[in-house]
């Protein structure tokens, strides 16, 4: 009577095909929830989850090098200068549709 299905335990075969998507969060919560389990009950899968995550961590930490001040003063500035374009040709645009309309309506 309203028994819950238990939750079929991973293999380590399963867990390294999934290890990245699960290390990403990208696996649907069932899934997350058994290599979660897993992980955590298997000494081997865990130092290999511990591992790659060590060199996620790594990576992450030298490859957050910042452009120099000078180009990215230059690349907000062509950013901006963008946005104003655009926001300019949208109210050219919206005026000339307004122009048209109103010399319709008064010739019409």
């Amino acid at each position: 009577m309203g028994e819950k299905n238990p939750i079929e335990p991973c293999s380590c075969a399963e867990a390294r095909t999934h290890l990245e998507r699960f290390l990403d969060h990208e696996v649907d919560q069932d899934l997350q929830v058994r290599l979660a389990e897993h992980v955590a009950s298997c000494e081997h899968c865990s130092r290999q989850a511990d591992a790659e995550q060590h060199l996620r961590d790594l990576v992450r930490s030298r490859c957050a090098e910042q452009a120099p001040p000078a180009l990215r003063a230059r690349v907000l500035g062509y950013l901006s200068a963008a946005r104003i374009s655009s926001a300019t040709t949208s109210v050219v645009s919206t005026t000339r549709v307004t122009v048209v309309r109103t010399e319709r309506v008064e010739r019409g």
